[in-house]
C-alpha cells in the first residue's frame, strides 16, 4: 500500500512537473494572443445556440419561478409577522384594557368601601351622640326625681315635724291644762 502511494505520488509530480517545465503554449505575459482570434468562430454550430438559448430560457424560468417562489414565501413570511405583531399589540392592548379596566373597578371597591366606612362611622357617631343625650336626660329626669324626693321628703319632714310640735305643742296644752285642772282641784 505505501509502494502504491510512492509511487502515484512521484507520478503526479512528474506529469505536473512536466507540464510546467514543457507547456505548448509558450510563455503567457498577459496580453492577449493573437492565435485565439484564428480558431475563435471555427467549428461553431448555430443550430446548437437554440439549444443553449431554450437551456437558457428553461433555467431563466425556473431562477424566476424560485424567485417568485422566494418572494411570495418573504412576502408570507413578512405577512404573518406583520399578522403576529398586530395580534401581539392586540393582546397587550387587550392586557392594558384590562388592567385598567381592574384598576378602576378597584378604586371604585375602595371609594365604595370608604363610603360605606364613613357612613358607618357617621351612624355610630350618631349613635354614640343619641345614646349621649339619652344617658344626659335619664340623668336629668333622675337629677329632677332626687330633687323632688328631696323636695317631698324634707316638705314631709316639715310636715312631720309641724304635727309634732303642733301634737307636742296639744300635748303640752293637754298637759298644762290637766295641771292647772289638777291644781284647780286641790
Amino acid at each position: 500500500m505505501a509502494k502504491k502511494i510512492i509511487v502515484l505520488s512521484l507520478a503526479t509530480a512528474f506529469l505536473a512537473v512536466g507540464c510546467v517545465a514543457f507547456p505548448e503554449d509558450g510563455y503567457y505575459d498577459g496580453r492577449y494572443d493573437q492565435r485565439y482570434d484564428q480558431r475563435y468562430d471555427r467549428g461553431y454550430d448555430y443550430r446548437t445556440d437554440r439549444r443553449y438559448d431554450s437551456r437558457y430560457e428553461q433555467d431563466r424560468r425556473a431562477w424566476e419561478r424560485q424567485q417568485q417562489q422566494r418572494n411570495r414565501l418573504e412576502l408570507e413570511r413578512k405577512k404573518q409577522q406583520l399578522e403576529q405583531r398586530k395580534w401581539e399589540q392586540n393582546r397587550k392592548n387587550q392586557q392594558d384594557w384590562e388592567r385598567r379596566k381592574n384598576e378602576i373597578e378597584r378604586q371604585r371597591a375602595e371609594q365604595q368601601r370608604k363610603r360605606v366606612e364613613d357612613e358607618r362611622r357617621q351612624r355610630n357617631e350618631q349613635n354614640r351622640h343619641k345614646a349621649q343625650q339619652e344617658r344626659q336626660r335619664i340623668e336629668q329626669q333622675r337629677n329632677k326625681a332626687a330633687d323632688e324626693r328631696k323636695k317631698r321628703a324634707e316638705q314631709y319632714r316639715k310636715e312631720r315635724d309641724k304635727d309634732i310640735k303642733k301634737v307636742s305643742d296639744q300635748q303640752r296644752k293637754i298637759a298644762e291644762q290637766r295641771r292647772h285642772n289638777w291644781e284647780n282641784r286641790r
